[in-house]
């Protein structure tokens, strides 16, 4: 009880699971399908190159400020931010690049379509991960195997584990600039709440049933 009170109190605080904005319906119809062709995984196809171009949202350079690239992402054809790079919270020790930077576009969509007021649904995110997440195992399997391929696919399983908690932390909306106050406030009640627990847990008094329970097993040594 005292650690989920402990949990509770830091989820409060730091607002986790709210999206900065209300996310309904699909969104920008363009940049939804930006999104849909993003992660289309159907293979190599004479057409996606034309395909990749003519998705890119009217207005997205001029927001975001750069033109996506055309990328090679395990052997199909994709888009990326030309300066991305991997900046998972789990230090990538296999080389990730191209994968990251498809992300790091994917990311930018679903912040360009909040900038533009009609923001992507809770839907986006989780697709744009979920996708970044296969390639990236793809990518082991394409380039390493016996104990380093192990090793790279636990290295994307953990960061797995850490994307899918921050995307809920953030409400799987466009991921934002955050107020880095209500985190160091939720993290300044941690020692305090658990100072407490511990304090509490020393003055607690003996259950008095367990006194009741033990005079039969002492008398029952004696006969």
């Amino acid at each position: 009880m005292q650690a989920t009170i402990v949990v509770a109190l830091l989820l409060l605080v730091s607002g986790a699971g709210n999206p900065a904005m209300t996310l309904e319906g699909r969104g920008d119809p363009a940049t939804e399908r930006a999104v849909e062709v993003l992660i289309d995984q159907s293979g190599a196809d004479p057409g996606r190159r034309t395909d990749l171009i003519a998705s890119i949202p009217d207005g997205f350079v001029s927001v975001m400020g750069y033109r996506p690239a055309l990328i090679d992402i395990n052997g199909t054809l994709s888009l990326g931010e030309p300066i991305g790079a991997c900046s998972s919270p789990v230090h990538l020790a296999f080389d990730m690049e191209p994968t990251c930077k498809g992300h790091d576009f994917g990311y930018d969509l679903l912040r360009y379509a909040a900038v533009i007021d009609a923001p992507l649904g809770e839907w986006a995110r989780p697709l744009i991960d979920d996708w970044w997440y296969a390639e990236m195992h793809e990518r082991c399997n394409l380039t390493h195997a016996g104990v380093t391929g192990l090793a790279c696919h636990g290295q994307v399983l953990a960061t797995e584990a850490i994307i899918d908690v921050n995307s809920w932390r953030e409400g799987n909306g466009p991921p934002i600039e955050e107020n880095p106050w209500r985190y160091l406030g939720a993290l300044a009640l941690l020692p305090v709440a658990l100072a407490a627990a511990v304090r509490s847990r020393r003055n607690a008094p003996l259950h008095p049933i367990g006194g009741l329970q033990a005079a039969p097993a002492a008398f029952a040594l004696t006969r």
